[in-house]
């Protein structure tokens, strides 16, 4: 089988070996485990298994185990600006580590690969005016997985149901729900594409309150999805 792919994750495992979880196009999330000894110069390049490398891989799928081993696995499509910008460096850091969880037990899925990939590329070739996309890309995933929130149902003064993923006049009855000012930004989110997003002008603080926002949603969407250990590195860079 050979496939694009998405490097969500990569861990040392013993002295020797790497365990390298892709998103592939043609088959989901598989796990490869690497050998120390294929990585180097006449091997596979370190750079194929960073966070977020857009890879080809190629493998025979064995039934017997989680862990494939790849015949090939190269760089399908190198970034321009992803792994040498600071910022740019923390947010992918970050999206990596969102990722990983959100979509580790997924199964093929074109339609996601493809909003994946082509959201990340045009993360790349940005120069500026990027402060606000993995807000927006976040909450544009939910329509993949599931729990995307109807913005239709919003009018002013609603709460948002970070349970239910709905809007409501009334206040809920748990406390995992926002208050109908910080409610007012989910639409005004979703309603954005990359393009437009640069019109929502968000200080540090709001910024930072909404990507808590984000990951108090998708822990309560997602089993076992914890809470970020980038987030405050990421706050910190865009300070």
């Amino acid at each position: 089988m050979r496939s694009h792919g998405i490097v969500l994750h990569s861990l040392r495992y013993g002295d020797h070996r790497i365990i390298v979880d892709i998103f592939t196009e043609a088959a989901g999330v598989v796990p490869f485990i690497v050998p120390q000894s294929r990585i180097g110069r006449n091997g596979i390049k370190a750079s194929a298994w960073q966070p977020l490398a857009l890879v080809e891989v190629a493998w025979q799928p064995n039934v017997k185990t989680a862990l494939q081993r790849p015949k090939e696995l190269s760089l399908w499509q190198p970034w321009r600006t992803l792994t040498i910008e600071p910022r740019k460096t923390a947010m992918s850091l970050f999206l990596s580590e969102f990722l990983y969880h959100a979509l580790r037990r997924e199964q093929e899925n074109r339609p996601l690969f493809e909003f994946v990939t082509k959201a990340l590329s045009w993360f790349d070739e940005r120069d500026d005016q990027f402060v606000n996309f993995h807000i927006v890309f976040l909450l544009h995933l939910t329509r993949f997985l599931g729990f995307l929130p109807n913005v239709e149902d919003w009018e002013e003064g609603c709460y948002f149901d970070l349970q239910a993923a709905t809007f409501s006049r009334v206040r809920p009855y748990h406390i995992y729900y926002l208050e109908p000012e910080e409610s007012a930004l989910v639409p005004k989110f979703l309603r954005m594409d990359l393009r437009s997003m640069r019109a929502v002008g968000l200080n540090h603080a709001l910024r930072h309150r909404a990507l808590e926002i984000v990951t108090e949603f998708y822990r309560l969407h997602i089993p076992e999805f914890p809470e970020s250990r980038s987030l405050e590195v990421l706050a910190e860079v865009f300070e």
